[in-house]
């Protein structure tokens, strides 16, 4: 009659009761599969586990050989690992089992020799199975090689550091190349030698430890480098922490932008330049585009003006030779000779505000001759009738030499000469002053007359504009326009009841 399975176990341990029933119960209960062999190996006793996991029942393991449930291609192994245990070795090793369920299930196998009163009676051994764990393990090994192929084939420079200590753990190729440094050099060492001094010297692992806490991770922040021959890169980074065997991890990846900020820094310096090209060349059109309405002005003003002067002189020379006649002819009182000298007066200045309409609408063509400051202005000074109340100082120079339009600048000087005598009727002082100023000549004309008021001012260069009783106001406008025409400006400063500045400056070459 064959022993029942408890029957066995209760006769392997008979010599103590207490032993045998908690044994029995770990055996029985035990979620892995146990099992024992005898010194022939073969199956004493299995549990539960064991059933579950193979499928086959308690009877059809026991008195059976081991190697009846291992494949032939673990059989070598499973020999050499009974054999080590039957020789005092305890091992571990991994195997395949056949089951009932036509798949094979894998296993890790723990066991060592089982003795009894000193000797030894077989082995006892567990079968965990870890099928899925290989599973889990193959996943995740499939996962890292994957990875590892993405990390070191990555177009993007990849650092991993210790998010504890900053410590570099790895980078790959990309990195290698954009620090010029070989992986001896970076892996071990702080992430401070990726940075130069001024950013380590502000902090940068606190930095960097700030940026994660308080920004979501996977954002790009931009920072520069420095390479092995001490060139700055800048890069981008981007950055996450991730755990990995119970570390910590910062994975750091660096794209290196510095080409790109240069070509950003090029396109706001273009953009500037074009902004100013843009504001230029808008200043210069609407200049082009006031020189023709003024060239059109002209032009009309200029046909006008030859008109009235047709018209206007044919009779004023009919009025001047009926004067001439009766003056040459005629007796008359002293009353009646005052008022031909009035007529002839009015002629004279219609005459002149004729000549003046047309000596403003015409084009200027100018003829150059060498002159000195001194010399011009003695000439402007002799065609003026200076009153003796008004001491003239001429502090003009000999020299530069310079090449102008010597009636029309003499024509100039004489308006603004005759300017300061009319702003001096109690008396005063003219003073002229010459001054090279770079390849510049300012001429400096200073009266001590009545000045004028800041409305006066802004409007004393425009035609048709005169404070005075006679006269059209072309004389300044005229003035201005001739200045101009050398390149030059002319410009005015008062202080009403103080003194009267008129200024003109010129370019001119030696």
């Amino acid at each position: 009659m064959r022993e029942n399975h408890d029957e066995r176990l209760t006769k392997i341990f008979s010599k103590n009761a207490v032993f045998v029933e908690a044994f029995k119960c770990l055996f029985e209960n035990a979620s892995d599969a146990f099992y024992i062999l005898n010194m022939k190996g073969n199956f004493v006793a299995v549990n539960r586990s064991a059933e579950e996991l193979t499928g086959f029942k308690r009877e059809d393991w026991i008195g059976k050989s081991f190697r009846k449930i291992i494949p032939v291609r673990y059989l070598p192994k499973a020999i050499r690992g009974f054999l080590d245990v039957i020789r005092g070795k305890s091992i571990k090793l991994e195997l395949e089992l056949k089951t009932a369920y036509k798949k094979p299930v894998l296993v890790e196998v723990t066991s060592k020799q089982l003795i009894i009163d000193e000797k030894i009676v077989g082995t006892l051994g567990i079968a965990r199975d870890i099928t899925e764990r290989k599973k889990a393990e193959q996943a995740l090994k499939e996962s890292e090689e994957k990875y590892g192929k993405l990390f070191e084939e990555a177009m993007d420079a990849i650092f991993v550091a210790d998010a504890e200590t900053g410590v570099i753990v790895d980078c790959n190729s990309a990195a290698l190349e954009l620090v010029g440094k070989e992986k001896s050099e970076l892996v071990g060492k702080h992430q401070r030698i990726l940075h130069p001094h001024e950013i380590n010297d502000g902090g940068f692992s606190s930095t960097f430890k700030q940026h994660l806490k308080e920004k979501e991770e996977g954002q790009v922040f931009e920072i520069q480098i420095i390479t092995k021959k001490g060139k700055i890169r800048e890069v981008a980074i981007k950055a996450n922490v991730f755990e990995l065997r119970g570390k910590k991890l910062i994975q750091g990846i660096f794209r290196d932008i510095t080409e790109r900020k240069l070509m950003q820094e090029k396109l706001k310096k273009y953009s500037v330049e074009l902004e100013e090209l843009v504001e230029k060349r808008t200043i210069q059109l609407k200049e082009a585009q006031e020189q023709l309405l003024k060239s059109e002005r002209l032009a009309a003003i200029g046909e006008l003006a030859a008109w009235v002067g047709h018209d206007l002189r044919n009779p004023l020379t009919g009025i001047a030779g009926a004067t001439c006649y009766l003056k040459k002819y005629t007796k008359m009182d002293k009353k009646a000779t005052e008022m031909l000298e009035l007529i002839e007066n009015a002629i004279e200045c219609s005459d002149k505000i004729v000549s003046d309409l047309l000596e403003y609408s015409r084009e200027i063509h100018l003829e150059p001759m060498e002159t000195t400051p001194k010399s011009i202005i003695k000439e402007a000074l002799a065609l003026v009738k200076i009153p003796k109340n008004i001491r003239v100082l001429d502090l003009t120079e000999d020299k530069p030499k310079i090449k102008i339009d010597v009636e029309k600048m003499k024509r100039v000087f004489v308006n603004i000469i005759k300017n300061s005598v009319d702003a001096m009727p109690k008396g005063g002082k003219l003073a002229v002053r010459s001054k090279k100023i770079g390849s510049t000549l300012e001429i400096i004309f200073t009266d001590t007359g009545v000045g004028m008021p800041k409305d006066i001012l802004e409007k004393i260069w425009k035609p048709l504009f005169t404070t005075k009783a006679k006269g059209m106001g072309f004389g300044l406008a005229i003035c201005k326009r001739f200045v101009e025409a050398h390149g030059g400006n002319i410009s005015v400063e008062s202080t009403v009841w103080q003194r009267n500045n008129i200024h003109s400056n010129y370019s001119y070459r030696a």
